[in-house]
């Protein structure tokens, strides 16, 4: 899964704008579903995020790696990620506010879908992924949205927009790892692919 360092070009940078433009698009998705459905996740709720068993890509999470990169602090959360927890090492019980992920703007493309995305089921009908707490919590909404999502609502499709991050590169986009594990492949890459750049501009 290492990339070749080109001198001359940035790839890594190259991939991580890609990722991003696909991110900002899917948001926009969500904010108009979200808008449309009147569903919305709980202040400070951070709960989908303490599930063991999330599983991510490298690619999504190549925005986050290179800003730890430049961040000076890559080698440091490379061995954090990589000490077997579970539990995503981006979650912060303490951290106050919206939600409690310590870097929201470069979280992964699952972290974004869940709650506000739709997938098929065998009867090819569209279902809405989300929370037990938003089913329960915003029941009357929740039902409507699980209507109207077969009726025309728009709502970002899962495998749809897996399917394009994968189009972006197929390597570090076509396979789904434990998300620590997808965040540690996403920093070694990055690292790796620096770490050749810059010596071969030296």
């Amino acid at each position: 899964m290492e990339l070749t360092a080109d001198p001359t070009d940035d790839r890594i940078q190259n991939l991580v704008n890609q990722v991003r433009s696909l991110h900002a698009e899917l948001d926009a998705e969500i904010r108009s579903f979200q808008s449309a459905s009147g569903l919305h996740c709980l202040s400070g709720c951070g709960k989908c995020c303490l599930k063991p068993d999330i599983e991510a890509t490298p690619l999504e999470f190549l925005p986050l790696a290179l800003s730890l990169y430049r961040q000076g602090v890559a080698e440091e959360w490379l061995k954090s990620v990589e000490s077997g927890d579970s539990i995503c090492k981006v979650y912060n019980e303490g951290q106050s506010g919206q939600g409690k992920c310590t870097q929201y703007q470069d979280r992964g493309m699952i972290c974004r879908l869940f709650g506000y995305s739709a997938r098929k089921n065998k009867y090819s009908k569209k279902e809405l992924i989300t929370c037990q707490i938003i089913k329960e919590n915003q029941r009357e909404a929740f039902d409507e949205a699980s209507s109207r999502i077969n009726e025309g609502m728009e709502i970002p499709g899962a495998v749809d927009f897996y399917t394009r991050l994968r189009a972006i590169d197929s390597a570090l986009g076509g396979g789904q790892f434990p998300v620590n594990k997808a965040i540690a492949m996403a920093l070694d890459v990055v690292m790796t692919y620096y770490f050749y750049k810059d010596g071969a501009q030296a």
